[in-house]
């Protein structure tokens, strides 16, 4: 049985890989084509998540897949949508912006 301790910071490590997740969401939204809704960069987005997600897992908890690893991801993601997601996104939309009346970026 492990202590205490390290299961307060296996939650906190969790927390902020979904806030993370969250902002990594966000990207996604704003580079997806709005226009042509593609399975295949759905898929993608979740390959993506799987690829960085899998290692902190398995650095905070040896990958042992338990109810309050989910319970903090997604309250992690939830606060990220609560408090930060509408200043991130429309930073993140006027920087997209920015760049594309510059250099021709997206």
């Amino acid at each position: 049985m492990e202590g205490i301790d390290w299961q307060l910071s296996t939650i906190a490590i969790l927390f902020l890989t979904g806030l993370g997740w969250g902002l990594f969401y966000d990207l996604y939204l704003l580079v997806k084509p709005s226009k042509k809704q593609t399975h295949f960069s759905d898929f993608f987005f979740w390959i993506i998540s799987l690829l960085l997600m899998a290692p902190v897992i398995f650095f905070a908890n040896w990958g042992e897949l338990r109810l309050y690893l989910w319970i903090s991801l997604l309250m992690g993601v939830g606060c990220y949508r609560v408090a930060f997601r509408t200043s991130v996104y429309g930073f993140l939309k006027m920087s997209k912006r920015k760049l594309k009346r510059r250099r021709g970026y997206f």
